[in-house]
């Protein structure tokens, strides 16, 4: 765990490098720091002011321990050799220097592809790799452009990968549909393929493209008009993805600002929803999961429903399990009194 000095260094350098890309017209995209991935940020290179579709993510390591006394500098790979290796946005490595404020890059994908054996140690960069005017329009977007021919298919591959792999590759198809909406359509596709923890984060990042009203938004996290009106048609949900979601986000993590807003900002833009969580929770139950969750499940058709009180009596009649649970009754009784129900009270 990094102490208060190591994380203000460490900002220190994450700060030099967004400053440096915004300043020569790229988008810098940070990625939250909890979400541990081995990518601090992605990059689109900008050219003559327009941003291409060259995107790179960013491992970016700050302080002079990461100098050696001989003046090289270096990446630690630790568990993330393979992640790296198997990426689909090419991984870069950028350490900062405060002693001379300069930014050393390597490509780290290049790296360990050429050496497959390594599994952990260091990724050397060498002092005379500086990122700066010329060397961005010249051999560090030449890097990242050499990748640019390998098409969706690795992602596709990395989205069935179960393990770490997977949760970097939702990443990628957030930050690749920029330029290209194609990648989170695939994302989406992959609903039911996706393991828990890359799912609530696949969740998360595609109810950018919905009307999120708890969203802070910037230039780092929006998706372009464009891109986001090909992929709000695709939030058409099927039960049983229905229900996968809503198992993948705790039946208490609902309100607002929470995973559970989120998946309601994706459920708003499916015009057929009611019936179809009709139909999830019948599977719920059917096929003995927690109670709660259905009763999460009916709680959101209410929310939808125009005429709750009608929608309260199609529950009970069709699932009358979930009238024994004290959170239904307490929203029956919410609802038989104003006829009105939130999520967000």
């Amino acid at each position: 765990m990094q102490n208060s000095a190591e994380r203000i260094t460490g900002k220190d350098g994450v700060n030099a490098v967004r400053t440096f890309f915004e300043l020569h017209g790229c988008v810098f995209q940070e990625i939250a720091q909890q979400n541990d991935i081995g990518k601090d940020s992605y990059v689109d290179i900008g050219e003559n002011g327009i941003v291409t579709n060259l995107c790179a993510a960013l491992q970016i390591k700050s302080g002079t321990s990461y100098r050696t006394a001989k003046g090289e500098y270096f990446i630690p790979v630790q568990e993330h050799s393979d992640n790296w290796r198997r990426s689909t946005v090419p991984v870069f490595g950028l350490v900062y220097d405060p002693d001379d404020g300069l930014i050393r890059w390597v490509d780290i994908t290049g790296y360990l592809r050429a050496h497959p054996e390594q599994s952990g140690g260091r990724v050397p960069v060498s002092p005379r790799h500086c990122l700066d005017v010329l060397s961005l329009g010249g051999a560090f977007k030449s890097a990242v452009q050499a990748y640019a021919a390998s098409g969706p298919g690795g992602l596709t591959l990395n989205l069935l990968t179960p393990g770490r792999l997977q949760t970097d590759a939702v990443y990628d198809a957030w930050a690749l549909s920029r330029s290209d909406a194609k990648y989170l359509l695939i994302m989406r596709r992959f609903i039911l393929d996706l393991e828990l923890d890359p799912l609530r984060r696949a969740i998360f990042l595609l109810s950018h493209a919905g009307s999120h009203p708890n969203i802070l938004w910037t230039k780092d996290n929006w998706i372009p008009p464009a891109v986001e009106a090909q992929i709000l048609p695709s939030f058409r949900w099927s039960p049983e993805e229905i229900r996968r979601m809503l198992l993948a986000v705790d039946y208490s993590d609902w309100g607002y600002h929470t995973l559970g807003e989120c998946l309601d900002v994706l459920f708003y833009e499916d015009p057929n929803l009611i019936s179809k969580l009709h139909i999830a929770i019948r599977l719920m139950v059917s096929d003995s999961d927690d109670t709660t969750y259905a009763v999460r499940a009916a709680t959101v058709a209410l929310s939808h429903a125009k005429d709750k009180r009608r929608e309260l009596s199609l529950l009970a009649q069709e699932f009358p399990a979930l009238t024994d649970h004290e959170w239904f009754q307490d929203v029956s009784a919410a609802i038989s009194e104003s006829g009105d129900y939130s999520l967000y009270i």
